[in-house]
C-alpha cells in the first residue's frame, strides 16, 4: 500500500491490527507473526507524490489500489476500534451488514462480520 505519510499509515494498520511492525528505509512491512505457517504481511511503501484513492470510485479521480476486508465477530466494535486507532467511517454505505472505512492515507477498507462463502 502507497501513502505519503508510510510511517503514520503502517503504525494505524500495527494498533489496527496488533501485527508486528518492521521498518525499512523504502518501506514498513506489518507481520502477523501470531500466523502458523507462512504469515500474511501487509507493505506499505513512502510515495512522495502519493495521491489518495476516492471512494466510491470515480473515472475522474484516483481509483483505488488495494482494498482490505477485516472480518470481525462484531462489526459495530471492530469500527469502534478502528475509529480509535484513527481510520474514519465512509459517508457513503452499501450496506447494512458491513462498514466501508477510511485509513488515514485515504485507502478504503471493510470491517465484515465472518462471511465464509466458501461454506
Amino acid at each position: 500500500m502507497d501513502s505519503d505519510k508510510a510511517d503514520e499509515l503502517s503504525a494505524f494498520y500495527e494498533k489496527l491490527l496488533g501485527w508486528t511492525r518492521f521498518k525499512g528505509e523504502e518501506y514498513t512491512v506489518l507481520v502477523n507473526l501470531e500466523q502458523e505457517g507462512i504469515p500474511t504481511w501487509i507493505t506499505i511503501q513512502q510515495v512522495d507524490d502519493y495521491v489518495p484513492p476516492v471512494w466510491p470510485a470515480t473515472k475522474e479521480e484516483q481509483q483505488q489500489m488495494a482494498h482490505l476486508d477485516f472480518h470481525v465477530l462484531d462489526v459495530e466494535i471492530g469500527v469502534q476500534h478502528a475509529l480509535a486507532c484513527g481510520a474514519t467511517l465512509s459517508e457513503i454505505q452499501f450496506d447494512d451488514r458491513w462498514r466501508v472505512m477510511i485509513d488515514p492515507a485515504g485507502h478504503p477498507f471493510c470491517i465484515l462480520p465472518p462471511i465464509m462463502p466458501w461454506k
